[in-house]
């Protein structure tokens, strides 16, 4: 949008936070933003699950300890609730497509911050979005993931690839138990095997539950010769705290 014409339409609509709901420049307040409770260390190496900082903690968390992960290891920036919660369900569900740049913003200040252990922005060749099922992808008017995916490619100079596609449609996860999750994504996905042989992907998503996605996500980037699958998302629920469901699209 030409700058002129972005300056008068701020001045007729005014930005507003998206959380809080103050006016001023951006859809995620300064304010707002202090307010992320951020996942640092300790946490699990594989999934990025946060430990109790005085609890005596192995390296691996009950989960991934009991099941095997596909993906080399997956980090979330911030805890799944306020003020990432709501600004995620607004990006979502109300399709405020905007709050893609903050939030994209978020996870490239991640790893340019080396929130990642052992990934520099250098490590990884490829970026992929989780995908949508064409029909809830046409239903929402996009794909969450991919607008992330491609503010994390503006920031480090590396391509998006659309390398997996959902063949088979399937009921939303956060309305299944942990352990139905699994099964409920297995198959899935297939890979289109747009040059990731051999290369080190990042793949994508707005929020971690419990990991079943992503790992068969990353299952597939496997079997489609990826060397390495690292995962990122904007939050991930705390392990200890119950799960609050998240609203129906209202698209």
């Amino acid at each position: 949008m030409h700058p002129l014409i972005r300056g008068l339409l701020d001045l007729m609509f005014p930005p507003r936070c998206q959380v809080c709901g103050d006016f001023g420049a951006e859809v995620f307040c300064s304010s707002c933003r202090a307010r992320v409770t951020r996942i640092s260390r300790p946490h699990c190496l594989v999934c990025g699950a946060p430990f109790d900082p005085l609890a005596q903690s192995g390296e691996l968390c009950a989960v991934c300890r009991a099941e095997g992960r596909h993906f080399d290891f997956a980090r979330a920036v911030g805890l799944f609730e306020t003020p990432l919660r709501e600004l995620i369900h607004t990006f979502k569900y109300d399709g405020v497509r905007a709050l893609a740049r903050p939030l994209g913003e978020l996870l490239a200040e991640y790893v340019a911050d080396a929130g990642i252990p052992d990934l520099a922005p250098g490590d990884f060749e490829l970026i992929c979005p989780v995908p949508l099922h064409p029909l809830r992808e046409s239903e929402r008017g996009f794909n969450q993931a991919e607008l992330l995916a491609r503010v994390l490619a503006e920031r480090f100079g590396v391509p998006v690839v659309r390398a997996l596609d959902r063949v088979r449609f399937t009921r939303p996860q956060v309305l299944l138990p942990a352990r139905a999750r699994a099964a409920n994504v297995r198959g899935a996905f297939s890979a289109r095997g747009d040059g990731v042989a051999g290369k080190s992907v990042l793949l994508i998503d707005d929020v971690y539950t419990t990991g079943a996605t992503l790992s068969e996500c990353a299952r597939m980037l496997r079997r489609a010769g990826a060397s390495r699958v690292y995962v990122l998302t904007v939050a991930r629920p705390h392990p200890g705290r119950p799960r609050l469901p998240a609203p129906q699209s209202r698209c």
